[in-house]
């Protein structure tokens, strides 16, 4: 019943701010400041809200080339200097009454070291909740260009 309870809190949530988004991206984040940036997709969606992940790993790809960016688009398995960052998609998604409801992030980070103390360093964020979508696939694909919009043009 709780759990019930839970999922009921959330999803009347999400009715309420259907598609809010907000994004940001630091000033300094341009391609002179990168030495290379790997593309990086987490699906946590259930009930097929999104199927298109190879499509949006390659337009957020392309998108980071054609502004500028060197894309290392092989997998990405460590840090290779201090200028090479990751842009992350991560999905979070469920179904309810046949219609997809969740999240939708993107953050743009490396992890940096110092004195043998590590941390995230975040260069830019873009986050989305969403309701009511048969899948989320055309959805994606536009939130990217939209934050891409953001990192080739940051609004300070």
């Amino acid at each position: 019943m709780k759990k019930l309870l839970k999922h009921i809190v959330y999803t009347a949530s999400l009715l309420m701010f259907a598609t809010q988004a907000s994004a940001w991206v630091s000033e300094g984040f341009v391609p002179a400041n990168v030495s290379k940036i790997n593309v990086g997709m987490d699906d946590n969606a259930e009930g097929g809200c999104w199927t298109n992940i190879g499509e949006v790993k390659r337009y957020t790809e392309d998108k980071l080339e054609l502004a500028g960016f060197t894309n290392q688009r092989d997998k990405f398995e460590y840090y290779e200097g201090k200028n090479h960052f990751v842009f992350g998609v991560v999905i979070t998604a469920k179904r309810n009454n046949g219609k997809c409801y969740g999240e939708i992030s993107m953050y743009i980070m490396k992890i940096t070291a110092e004195d043998n103390m590590y941390a995230k360093f975040v260069v830019g964020e873009y986050g989305s909740i969403f309701n009511g979508y048969d899948n989320v696939n055309q959805f994606t694909l536009e939130l990217v260009g939209g934050f891409m919009k953001e990192v080739e043009d940051p609004q300070w």
